[in-house]
């Protein structure tokens, strides 16, 4: 439940809570969007949301 955290565009943030440009994350190695726990079917949506958000942010750099 913990890992890299993202904002809603799966940007990867730094300690301070800032995106850190050009970095993007998905799926079971990110946190932050769910707090400290999630039901672990939601797992697999969340991928597949945010796996097709961060493709999409990343095509445009």
């Amino acid at each position: 439940m913990g890992g890299l955290e993202i904002n809603g565009n799966a940007e990867v943030l730094n300690t301070d809570g800032e995106v850190i440009p050009g970095f993007y994350a998905a799926g079971e190695v990110t946190g932050g969007i769910h707090g400290t726990n999630r039901v672990g079917g939601n797992a697999v949506p969340d991928a597949l949301c945010f796996g097709k958000i961060a493709g999409m942010n990343a095509a445009k750099n």
